[in-house]
Parts: C-alpha cells; structure tokens; sequence
C-alpha cells in the first residue's frame, strides 16, 4: 500500500478558547507533503474525552488534498466554568510520521470568559504567614474567579465556586523556592476548602517537584 509519505508534522500544542459560535466543536487539522492518493491515518486520542468526544479515529486524507481534518464535540457550553481541558492526539504508527514531522499534539481547551473586577478584598495566607488587599475578578459567564497576582506578579490564581463548593486546578504560585524551584497550588485537599457566605478558606497542598511542604489554609474575603 502507498502510505503517502512524508506526511508533515502535527502542531505540538494548539489552544482553543471555546465560544458558543462554535456550536460545540472543535477542529485539529494534519498535514502532509505527498498528496497524490487519498490515505487514512489511525491516532490514539487520550486525556478528557469523556468532554470532548471524537468523531473518528484517523485522519483522512482525499487524493490530492495535503490537508485533513478531526472534530471533536463537547456539551452545552454553559455546563463549563473556566477550567482547562487537555487532549493528546498521537499518530499511532510510526511509519506514518515524517522524520521532521511530530507525532503528537496536546489541545487545551477553555471557555472564553471576559473578566470583571468585583472590587478589592483581602487575602490571608497561612504558608506565607502575612495579609495583603486583593483585587478580585469575576467570569461574567460563569462563577469562575481570578486573584491577579495573588502571591506574585503575573502570577493569578483561579478558582470556582459552586454552591458552598470551591474547586481549583494545580497552579503556579510565582514563588521560585531557592533549593526545589516552582511552588504550585495543589488541589490534593480541594474538597476541605469552605464558603461562608462572602469568606472562603482554600485548603491548599503547597508543593514543588519534590514533594508537598504540607497543607495550608488560605483565605480569602471577597469585596
């Protein structure tokens, strides 16, 4: 069989902000340099395709095309709040890639939100052992929340609320530790953390690649 090579590189990371033009889907294309016959190209998809469902396997590829398309779907876009979706796409057979091609990509996928300041509030950190003013922003879209440059600058930290529930992804924090690096918000303890009314106490594992410094409690007050 004329495999069709050599077939161009997939982009190694691609980012969709997801928007309800959209219609809840969302396209990846490959790319190839021989376009003389038409070719199927099997891929192993992974990460959170219980959200973003595939339509196929392959790419497919028409006789003279050097371009093919994969769509994924995802459900209503107001089920989303502002948290992140990883997708790795993999073509599964080594033969297929071109050797200046890549053999994987990784879609990120998030709801587009527009970001509102709620006014200012106050942060108390119990792993920095200190209290500081903190603008507090708000998704319009959702119940998404961002603290500009909570510990550092150009370093946010995001949350959501649900109910009486707080939820948060594993972030960087800004504070580089002179001996382990990088220390990030982890959401080992999410489920401890509380909503009072207008006071929320994160239960937070500060960790770095060598393991957690232990759990703190963050608080904040909102405006």
């Amino acid at each position: 069989m004329d495999r069709q090579r050599p077939l161009s590189h997939l982009l190694s990371i691609v980012n969709f902000a997801l928007v309800s033009e959209d219609n809840g889907q969302i396209t990846i294309e490959m790319w190839r340099g021989n376009s003389k016959s038409a070719a199927s190209i099997p891929v192993t998809i992974s990460g959170a395709t219980d959200v973003f469902t595939p339509q196929k396997q392959q790419f497919d590829f028409e006789a003279g095309s050097n371009k093919a398309y994969l769509t994924f779907t995802y459900p209503d876009i107001n089920n989303f709040a502002g948290e992140t979706y990883k997708i790795t796409v993999s073509i599964k057979n080594p033969e297929d890639i071109s050797k200046s091609g890549r053999s994987s990509m990784v879609i990120s996928a998030q709801r587009k939100l527009t970001f509102q300041s709620l006014g200012t509030g106050s942060f108390t950190s119990d792993f920095f052992e200190e209290s500081w003013p903190i603008t507090v922003m708000k998704a319009a879209e959702a119940n998404y929340y961002r603290l500009p440059g909570c510990y550092f600058t150009n370093y946010n930290i995001e949350f959501s609320i649900n109910g009486s529930a707080v939820s948060f992804a594993k972030q960087p924090t800004g504070y580089n530790h002179s001996t382990y690096g990088m220390v990030s918000w982890d959401p080992r303890f999410m489920t401890e953390s509380t909503v009072q009314g207008k006071n929320i106490t994160f239960v937070v594992a500060f960790t770095v690649s060598a393991g957690s410094f232990g759990k703190f409690y963050e608080e904040l007050v909102l405006p």
